[in-house]
């Protein structure tokens, strides 16, 4: 109990921005609706002038999703491009043509660094905290 405690305090004190928030937290604390939520509107926003508007949500929602399965070692990621189109509901081709995978992958990538972000920030915090103590 100690360590939650203390985990809280130190990312009150991190100086963390809510994105960097809200992807440690998604990550690493069971997928949140309230955070998916916050995250989804956050990277429409990133993606709106980069894919069709009528793939935005289909393509956040996905990488949402598949950030919640267990990564494959050999890719690096854990669905195809096949499987992502599948899961998003758009045609193959569509996907390819448009790259879909690609915007997939930035946004895997964008909260996987914005997660280590905030973890190293919270564990500077706490060993910080316990070498002074």
């Amino acid at each position: 109990m100690r360590q939650e405690y203390l985990r809280a305090a130190a990312e009150a004190y991190a100086n963390l921005n809510d994105h960097q928030s809200d992807c440690y937290h998604y990550l690493n604390d069971g997928f949140d609706t309230a955070i998916q939520a916050r995250l989804s509107a956050a990277y429409s926003t990133k993606l709106s002038t980069a894919v069709p508007s009528k793939h935005i949500d289909k393509i956040v929602c996905t990488a949402l999703v598949e950030c919640q399965y267990p990564i494959n070692e050999a890719t690096g990621y854990a669905w195809s491009g096949n499987e992502r189109a599948a899961f998003a509901n758009i045609p193959k081709a569509t996907w390819s043509r448009n790259q879909m995978s690609d915007h997939i992958e930035f946004i895997l990538n964008d909260m996987s660094q914005n997660a280590a972000s905030a973890r190293a920030k919270i564990q500077f915090q706490v060993t910080g905290y316990s070498e002074a103590t």
